[in-house]
């Protein structure tokens, strides 16, 4: 019997005693109660929607605003320009992206931009949309062994579901105002989980490897499926698996290796974080104690409370917890680099929204019925209202800057470098010069840029560095850009002009 119903049995059982008379609940009643609270869950529903939607329009318009996303847009950018950002050392332009060329193509469609500033919002549309449409699908097309309720009632606690999934995503592996090739990654690990758990074998395989050719600390989630059908199919399904994700793999080896050329990729993608060093580990440990204990902390206890139900055969989250145990110490020793940060942490990411599916859709959440589909849904709507009331909500994007950039770059061609924007020479010099984290990158490495290196990719005549205020980062510049001391600096908007000009050239 339904909570609901329960209830008002309660209630009018008192009324016997109190009143010494007999109350029988009709049907009727009973039926009108569940259509009510069925009609008001969809609303509430479409009421957190409509919020979350709004939000993520905020995101997108925030997201040129963030000078990392265009360091990291860039790279997919210079593919239209016919430019590899795979050097090798020694040589070539030096970039931040020293991850697998999956998010390029992903984001390839930015660079028919016809501006610098369209690539940026394009990119934007690109990857929030790829990541909520993935939450979508996961929440879904979870397999749940389905409960005694009515169809419409899973449907509610799936769209619940996924609404949640979306809105507590911020800035971590899957974050929507930042970008980095974490957020493909974990795209594509929850849709290999998802094609895993379906015996869409081959799909699984794709998905598996392109994860791996996004961030290649992300191997846990092959392993993961190998160990996933070890246990609950057979040893040959399992090795089956890992041939098609070698096969898988193989060719899109021969591919990059084709396009890219094999040592600008072992150079970019190994030797480089390879040198990386380690960070100061307990100041990190400290520092982001809180977010390690819910991303970490909370799943791994919770997991070991409720372990016969994690870790049964028919389970249908036990793959996804093999995927957070697979995945973790790869990720955590990225996260322990320096570079790295929580973006690197993807475990939880590929275990919560499986996880948040099974809970409500199971059959033990099932029993509350209509009344439990209700709560789902005013929990995901008082969320939706909290990030709305603590975000900074924008209804148009943030691309002031990117006007005046373009400005700039087109009345001193060749003579401007952007360290943290080089979208926007890429469209007004048609070249990819090096950008201000590239550059720290090969500090960090100890591959220094020779003097015949780094001129060969800078502006030719190049008079002014230009970095977005209040951000600055001026002082990387003249220790490794070789601008001597005491260069004037001038601002123009929202831009810090660093170098000596003919003012007159802006007007």
């Amino acid at each position: 019997m339904a909570i609901k119903e329960r209830t008002l049995s309660k209630f009018f059982c008192f009324c016997h005693t109190w009143l010494g008379m007999r109350v029988r609940i009709p049907e009727k009643a009973i039926a009108s109660a569940h259509s009510l609270l069925g009609r008001s869950t969809w609303l509430i529903l479409a009421l957190a929607g409509l919020l979350t939607v709004t939000w993520l329009w905020s995101c997108w318009c925030s997201f040129p605003s963030i000078p990392w996303n265009d360091i990291r847009v860039a790279p997919a950018v210079a593919l239209h320009h016919g430019i590899s950002i795979y050097s090798v050392a020694g040589a070539g332009p030096v970039s931040t992206w020293v991850y697998g060329p999956m998010p390029m193509l992903l984001l390839w469609p930015a660079g028919l931009a016809s501006s610098a500033i369209g690539a940026m919002e394009t990119a934007g549309a690109i990857h929030i949309g790829l990541t909520v449409l993935t939450f979508a699908l996961t929440c879904a097309f979870w397999p749940v062994p389905p409960g005694p309720e009515a169809k419409s009632q899973d449907k509610q606690r799936r769209l619940a579901a996924a609404i949640l999934c979306v809105l507590l995503v911020r800035n971590d592996a899957a974050g929507y105002i930042v970008y980095n090739a974490d957020a493909p990654g974990v795209v594509f690990g929850l849709l290999a989980l998802l094609a895993m758990s379906r015996r869409l074998d081959w799909a699984a395989a794709v998905c598996a490897v392109s994860a791996m050719a996004c961030k290649q600390t992300l191997l846990g989630v092959a392993l993961a499926q190998f160990i996933w059908l070890f246990l609950t199919v057979s040893p040959r399904a399992a090795w089956q698996q890992l041939g098609r994700c070698v096969v898988v793999g193989a060719l899109f080896a021969v591919a990059a290796v084709a396009y890219f050329g094999w040592s600008g990729l072992w150079h970019t993608m190994i030797e480089i974080p390879s040198r990386f060093p380690w960070a100061a580990i307990p100041g990190r440990l400290t520092y982001h104690t809180s977010y390690l204990l819910l991303h970490i902390g909370l799943p791994i206890l919770v997991m070991v409370i409720w372990r016969r139900f994690f870790f049964s055969r028919n389970s249908p989250v036990l793959l996804p917890a093999l995927a957070f145990f697979c995945t973790l110490p790869l990720s955590f020793a990225g996260f322990l680099k320096i570079g790295g940060n929580v973006n690197s942490l993807h475990s939880f990411w590929l275990w919560f929204p499986p996880t948040l599916v099974a809970l409500v859709s199971g059959r033990s959440y099932a029993r509350f019925s209509a009344s439990g589909c209700l709560a789902l849904a005013i929990l995901a709507g008082i969320i939706a209202s909290t990030w709305i009331q603590f975000s900074t909500l924008r209804v148009r994007p943030n691309d002031q800057a990117y006007h005046e950039a373009a400005f700039l770059a087109r009345r001193l061609p060749g003579k401007i470098w952007f360290p943290m924007h080089p979208i926007i020479t890429l469209y007004s010099d048609g070249r990819f010069y090096h950008d201000f984290d590239g550059l720290g990158e090969r500090v960090l490495a100890d591959q220094r840029l020779t003097n015949e290196q780094y001129f060969a990719h800078m502006p030719p005549d190049r008079q002014i560095t230009a970095t977005l205020l209040p951000f600055g980062w001026g002082p990387a510049d003249p220790a490794e850009a070789r601008l001597p001391p005491g260069t004037p600096v001038s601002t123009f908007g929202f831009w810090r002009l660093e170098g000596t000009f003919d003012e007159r050239v802006l007007r």
